[in-house]
């Protein structure tokens, strides 16, 4: 892992922050051309004070990694300490083991103004990315659609 931060260019004090961060890509990205922007959108968030709201660091917290979504009570639990719907800022370890192209995403992330995305259709992998609030919850209707004709996935 060393070696490939270095490759990455990551300087030493910096790796723990990186692979903390890149894990949360890892897991939350889909598709490979996606995992610079969902890094950015994170990025955004940590600038604005904004908690991270990962489903994918509530589902490590609490081992429910078997399914697509948490609940609303896994996601209002503060006793789970990688839930980052309440506490603010990266988890404080890696909830996965984050590879290169995660890597790369942290250290060269995309530019843009996100602030959310959600991954629309779970086979293609189509994830849309928004700027405000409502654009997301258009977004998240749509998934919601999806996962109703699509319930395996649940």
């Amino acid at each position: 892992m060393k070696e490939h931060l270095a490759s990455a260019g990551v300087a030493e004090e910096d790796q723990e922050r990186v692979i903390v961060f890149a894990s949360l890509v890892q897991k939350e990205a889909g598709l490979a051309a996606d995992y610079p922007k969902v890094a950015r959108v994170f990025q955004n968030r940590l600038d604005d004070g904004m908690a991270l709201q990962s489903d994918a660091t509530v589902a490590y917290g609490t081992g429910n990694t078997h399914r697509v979504t948490t609940t609303d009570a896994e996601r209002n639990d503060a006793s789970n300490k990688y839930n980052t719907y309440v506490h603010k800022g990266l988890p404080p370890a890696p909830i996965s083991n984050p590879g290169d192209v995660a890597i790369k995403a942290v250290t060269n992330m995309a530019k843009g103004k996100w602030l959310f995305f959600v991954t629309v259709n779970l086979e293609t992998g189509e994830t849309v990315f928004s700027d405000t609030f409502a654009e997301h919850q258009v977004a998240v209707a749509k998934f919601q659609a999806w996962l109703r004709a699509h319930p395996d996935y649940q």
